[in-house]
């Protein structure tokens, strides 16, 4: 991570450990920006691994999906560390211009701090360690600093300070975005330019960037099979009028999920694979408006904290197969045989 940009912290000041799972694996710009400027460290946990699944299924009291179970071992490996505060933000919506219709994220991320907190395994972390703000991001910049106060005066920090650093964790998430956007562009221009065929990788942040849950399918799809493979947040997809495809969609990922539908559905050379989790609900009713959206087949991989990949990789292979992304490098490898 790049702390070239956060401003200089004591070595002594308090830490606030941030859950490296569900939406901090697309707000942790704003995250860490947002505790920096209030003068606290943070910690991230570490990446998903196995025995962050563990601890998350010992934790988990409901049977929720999968990420939700992975965000349970998450907080218990920030726990261990004996961080000051953990911070779990109950994140309602997400802003949006699409004001016709909801932003919401799916139940789950919404009560994702109460579910926690009530786990048998959690039931001796002392109450003010909690940071668990409920963030309606859709409902503007000024509300959000609004609730953020609260959780400023339990931090013990002055609101004019809260202001500010609101103000500039705002501003680091944009600088990300951007960024990710440009760079997508370019990727999307190289595509175009030449011809070469390309992935588009759907579906939530915590599906798509977990390397734990998706067991690293971006990375091996690139290795294994050379596939150009650009993810969605990388392309700019809050421009997109969906209300063609669907005038009523109120989940917020599942709006960015169909958007990227129709740039697919713009360039030949591009094709979707869908990245979800056994169990997501909005996902089950996304992905119904997948085909009619780009008028092309996808591929939908499923995970549910599977350890072996030997299936998930013969299912990529085949659908590339299909697509003819295959052929070309079975040929040169043939060819460099004779």
């Amino acid at each position: 991570m790049d702390d070239s940009r956060l401003p200089q912290v004591a070595p002594d000041a308090p830490v606030v450990g941030i859950p490296l799972c569900m939406y901090a694996l697309d707000l942790l710009p704003f995250y860490r920006a947002l505790f920096a400027r209030c003068g606290f460290r943070t910690v991230v946990s570490d990446p998903t691994n196995r025995k962050t699944i563990a601890a998350g299924l010992d934790a988990v009291v409901a049977e929720p999906c999968f990420p939700v179970i992975v965000a349970h071992g998450h907080v218990a490996d920030l726990l261990a560390r004996q961080v000051d505060y953990v911070f779990i933000p109950g994140i309602l919506n997400v802003e949006t211009r699409w004001m016709e219709t909801e932003s919401h994220v799916c139940p789950w991320g919404q009560t994702l701090p109460h579910v926690i907190r009530r786990s048998p395994a959690f039931e001796s972390v002392r109450p003010e360690m909690w940071l668990a703000p409920t963030i309606r991001f859709r409902d503007g910049r000024d509300v959000v600093r609004k609730s953020l106060r609260r959780m400023g005066q339990q931090l013990r920090v002055p609101n004019r300070i809260m202001d500010r650093a609101v103000g500039e964790a705002f501003a680091a998430q944009d600088t990300f975005v951007a960024e990710r956007h440009t760079a997508g562009a370019a990727a999307l221009e190289t595509l175009t330019a030449t011809g070469e065929r390309g992935i588009v990788l759907v579906g939530r942040p915590y599906n798509m960037h977990d390397v734990g849950v998706s067991l690293s399918v971006q990375r091996k799809l690139r290795e294994f099979y050379g596939v150009n493979v650009i993810p969605m947040d990388f392309l700019d997809t809050d421009g997109i009028d969906i209300t063609d495809v669907n005038s009523a969609m109120y989940w917020n990922y599942g709006r960015k999920i169909l958007a990227a539908a129709k740039i697919v559905a713009a360039h030949p050379n591009l094709d979707i694979i869908y990245i979800t989790n056994f169990k997501c609900g909005p996902d089950s009713f996304v992905k119904h408006f997948i085909r009619t959206t780009s008028g092309k087949p996808f591929l939908t991989l499923q995970f549910d904290g599977h350890s072996n990949d030997a299936g998930m990789m013969t299912r990529c292979e085949a659908y590339l197969d299909s697509k003819g992304i295959l052929r070309p490098v079975q040929t040169q490898k043939q060819t460099q045989r004779v």
